[in-house]
């Protein structure tokens, strides 16, 4: 931030007037005043537009009051300025993610990390967008990236574990090298943490993943007690529920969950989900339609959204919502049946017979891809 500053400075020597300078919105800035520093550099800018390091400072004003939209707007003017401005790319990137838009994050994020390869935020920040997408090969190749240079990061390490975990589903995988890396990983947090709560929650995600389901929740069901109000616990938490059919305990968790002052965004999608597996498709509707607010590029809160209204027997609402969803990117197998079933339901045979086919496609290119990606995955952690 030091040599953004000092550009702004040079281009005001010789400046005079009413506008504030480039040292005393800096000032503000690092004393913690981001509304002071917002006024000062919104007048800066309006000042001198041409000014691409007095977006950034700006940008940045608004980034820590976590206006998150107005930030990524204000990075994005300065970079039409001056696109070498590497720090505005990845604030740029890390506001996207904020405002639960992963898709959109994942090329600054990327263009940051070409620019400034050694810097462990930009490679962790672009894991989690990939996570945030279900893309968990390509997380765990960035996050790799973030380890070599944040060995002893715990939360990059737990996603780099859970990363791992995600893809021992993979048909083909093997699932043998990708569990001891995970324990590897694992016992590295655990050196550096003993005490960590991300322990419990990979622990966890472990006994999911090799089909101990009880064990899974309780054991998220001892953190919740020791460390209760911690993001995505409750979150994870419901989830298991939800898989075992515990409707209503995944509910309560689901609703815990959002009581936070900051909730895992995807809770309201599992809050509909749920409620699609009490068939109550009517109460899921109102929660999936918050989703899509949420994650607003995502398609899978609108491919929920179809089979709520297939249960409802609205399949023009079905079809409606299940297009929209794969328009958006949720090309997978389960997505095209749905749309197969929808038409179906309303006599059109042949769409119902071409997403059917769609459906087939789908679930072969997807099985090679992903196995093809863990394969790069454990080669690049072999190579570390």
């Amino acid at each position: 931030m030091t040599t953004l500053i000092i550009a702004v400075a040079l281009a005001f020597s010789g400046q005079s007037g009413t506008t504030p300078s480039p040292e005393a919105a800096a000032a503000e800035l690092d004393a913690g005043n981001y509304a002071g520093a917002e006024r000062d550099y919104s007048l800066i800018v309006s000042a001198y537009p041409q000014m691409g390091e007095a977006y950034t400072n700006l940008g940045i004003s608004y980034f820590l009051q976590k206006k998150y939209q107005e930030a990524a707007v204000t990075f994005q003017k300065g970079l039409k300025l001056k696109p070498e401005m590497a720090n505005a790319w990845l604030f740029l990137g890390i506001s996207r993610f904020d405002l639960h838009e992963p898709d959109r994050a994942l090329q600054p994020l990327q263009h940051y990390t070409a620019m400034n390869s050694g810097d462990a935020e930009g490679h962790y920040y672009l894991g989690l967008s990939f996570m945030s997408l279900d893309r968990y090969a390509e997380a765990a190749e960035a996050l790799l990236d973030a380890r070599k240079i944040d060995p002893k990061n715990t939360d990059l390490l737990y996603h780099l574990a859970e990363s791992y975990l995600h893809l021992t589903s993979v048909e083909g995988a093997d699932q043998d090298k990708l569990r001891t890396t995970f324990q590897q990983t694992v016992e590295e947090i655990a050196a550096v943490d003993p005490d960590s709560i991300r322990l419990h929650q990979l622990q966890a995600g472990y006994f999911e993943a090799t089909g101990d389901s009880e064990k899974a929740i309780h054991e998220l069901e001892e953190a919740v007690k020791t460390r209760p109000h911690v993001e995505g616990v409750y979150y994870t938490l419901g989830c298991y529920y939800l898989k075992a059919y515990r409707y209503d305990q995944a509910l309560e968790q689901f609703n815990a969950e959002l009581a936070l002052d900051s909730p895992y965004p995807r809770t309201y999608l599992q809050m509909g989900r749920t409620y699609t597996g009490q068939h109550q498709p009517q109460k899921a509707l109102s929660f999936l339609e918050k989703a899509t607010q949420t994650e607003p590029d995502s398609g899978l809160p609108w491919v929920e959204m179809g089979r709520a209204y297939i249960m409802l027997d609205q399949f023009d609402k079905a079809v409606s919502a299940l297009e929209k969803g794969i328009k958006l990117g949720d090309q997978k197998a389960s997505s095209y049946f749905l749309l197969s079933t929808a038409y179906r339901k309303m006599g059109k045979r042949d769409l119902a017979e071409q997403a059917a086919k769609k459906s087939e496609e789908a679930s072969r290119e997807q099985s090679n891809q992903a196995l093809q990606h863990v394969r790069e995955v454990v080669a690049k952690q072999d190579a570390k």
